[in-house]
């Protein structure tokens, strides 16, 4: 090799190990960079201030393209804002990185595959692509057979698509890996109830509700699964929590009151505008009962007639048309368990006082949610007529404001109970 070959090949290596150097200092210097970008977007995570968060991942991206930090927070980011398609592509880079050995990121604080996996699938499936997202969360629980989560959001994917079969089976292989999630019991129980299978569903509702207190979604499952076995009081828990200061929810307390069947709750004997005395027995003098006229009895002339008021409760606001409408309501005489019985099983005498089947009127109260019956009493021809009130039934068969008929296991009260009951057996 001549003098001029050997500076030749040393100038020439002496280049490669001077650029080679260099290429190294210049990808440090961009990984600082990459590096103090993701620090400047976790204080702006940290005041609140995403859009300033997001533009800063996106730096440390264009100085590390394989920065799995960035592309995970923007795409939970893009997630939070509706922004769909923005954090379908950060997930799928993200599943791109970690899905190739060359590329994968192994730090201890690296998203996994699997969980990019996830990120993927739940963009998706918030921008209702149905078909993408469900293909990703199956690659999911390829990745990892004995995690319940993407089986879990699977089984709530088909419950939405109604795929109630599907979304049963998904549910409850997720059920046997994690035994003990409320939430997994929540979820079956919203796939009974919309099968149908109210019995299982207030079992997998009340675990639910056992192994993760404090889970309104739950008790509103709970009280719809109620509401269809006609259990009343159990729907009336239900609201109650839903009303209440601690683990309650305004929003489901409402929905639930919209389905709920309206009740009957009693008679408020309080009001002013309630003007029968609901609570005297059997051979109580027919003038008696009337409270408006006590003092000058307008019932005590033979045959003279008086219209007096009963105020009736409801659980939920009503229809007014159709409360108002007196072809809905009935009065009757109790004859059974629930209601008592009129006269305490005594057959009807001559001085047994004749009552219309029929209210004369009926006026609406949208406010207390209350009804005032109006309805005639009638003396008979000796003056001498009795009446027995407490087993005097009010049955009202119409609708709430929402359109929900009466819970046929509370839509009659009379001033013998203490809650409402049932017309379904009672024959007036």
């Amino acid at each position: 090799m001549s003098n001029l070959d050997w500076l030749s090949f040393g100038n020439s290596a002496s280049d490669a190990l001077g650029l080679t150097a260099a290429y190294q200092t210049a990808q440090d210097s961009r990984l600082q960079i990459a590096q103090y970008s993701i620090a400047q977007a976790s204080t702006y995570l940290t005041a609140g201030k995403n859009d300033q968060a997001i533009t800063a991942f996106k730096k440390a991206i264009a100085f590390d393209p394989n920065n799995t930090t960035a592309y995970n927070y923007l795409g939970q980011l893009y997630l939070s804002q509706g922004k769909n398609s923005d954090a379908i592509k950060a997930y799928q880079q993200l599943v791109r990185i970690q899905s190739n050995t060359a590329t994968k990121d192994t730090s201890t604080n690296a998203p996994t595959l699997e969980a990019a996996t996830i990120g993927l699938a739940n963009s998706y499936l918030q921008d209702k692509q149905y078909v993408q997202s469900e293909q990703q969360f199956k690659a999911a629980i390829k990745i990892s057979p004995k995690d319940p989560l993407p089986l879990y959001t699977l089984g709530q994917q088909y419950l939405t698509q109604g795929r109630l079969d599907d979304a049963l089976t998904t549910l409850q292989q997720a059920q046997k890996l994690s035994p003990n999630d409320g939430n997994v019991y929540y979820a079956l129980g919203s796939v009974y109830n919309a099968q149908g299978n109210y019995n299982d569903a207030v079992t997998a509702l009340q675990t639910s509700i056992q192994l993760k207190p404090n889970f309104p979604s739950a008790n509103y499952q709970l009280g719809v699964a109620y509401n269809s076995l006609g259990y009343s009081d159990g729907v009336q828990q239900q609201l109650a929590i839903l009303n209440g200061s601690t683990g309650g929810d305004p929003t489901l307390a409402s929905q639930l009151s919209a389905i709920v069947s309206p009740q009957i709750v009693g008679i408020n004997t309080t009001s002013s505008a309630n003007t029968f005395l609901e609570n005297a027995g059997p051979g109580t003098p027919l003038w008696a009962v009337d409270t408006s006229s006590l003092t000058a009895p307008k019932l005590k002339d033979p045959n003279s007639s008086q219209t007096v008021s009963s105020v009736i409760q409801f659980s939920t606001d009503m229809d007014v048309n159709s409360i108002t409408n007196t072809s809905n309501w009935s009065i009757s005489r109790g004859n059974n368990a629930q209601s008592g019985y009129y006269n305490n099983t005594m057959p009807l005498s001559s001085k047994d006082a004749a009552v219309l089947p029929t209210p004369v009127s009926v006026t609406y109260n949208s406010l207390t949610k209350e009804a005032t019956v109006n309805f005639q009493l009638t003396q008979n021809s000796n003056g001498n007529a009795t009446i027995d009130p407490e087993h005097l039934v009010f049955t009202f068969r119409g609708q709430d404001s929402a359109g929900q008929t009466m819970d046929p296991n509370a839509d009659s009260i009379d001033g013998n109970s203490t809650a409402a009951f049932g017309s379904i057996d009672f024959l007036a």
